[in-house]
């Protein structure tokens, strides 16, 4: 299993927003299935692992964007980081599952995420 991320194998954006708005929806559906069967199989260590995974690739996705955006948008963005950031001083990120093939990424994720919330002012 591996955490699916906004536009996999797209090499460029696509030039139609209702291309993007349709890849966003089928990505996050797709994520969806994924944790909705781990749950539903009884598999909670590895939903709330995936889970995590996704926070983590957020995390990088918003602090890469915040220099490209202003103004309300990039504020409330920052007012997530800290938020989760809030998050994971109380729930620290920790390994309980070991999902196959992703453990690599996962490791350099969770350092990547770590270090920008460890950052946040």
């Amino acid at each position: 299993m591996v955490v699916l991320l906004p536009f996999a194998g797209c090499s460029r954006k696509p030039d139609n927003p209702h291309v993007r708005i349709l890849l966003d929806a089928q990505g996050n559906a797709l994520q969806d299935k994924i944790l909705l069967t781990e749950l539903r199989d009884g598999r909670l260590t590895n939903a709330l692992e995936l889970l995590e995974q996704q926070m983590d690739s957020s995390i990088i996705i918003m602090k890469g964007s915040l220099s490209k955006v202003g103004g309300p948008n990039g504020d409330a963005a920052l007012g997530t980081l800290r938020s989760l950031k809030a998050y994971r001083e109380t729930h620290p990120r920790k390994r309980e599952a070991v999902i196959p093939d992703t453990d690599t990424e996962n490791e350099e994720l969770m350092r990547k995420a770590s270090r920008i919330l460890s950052e946040l002012q």
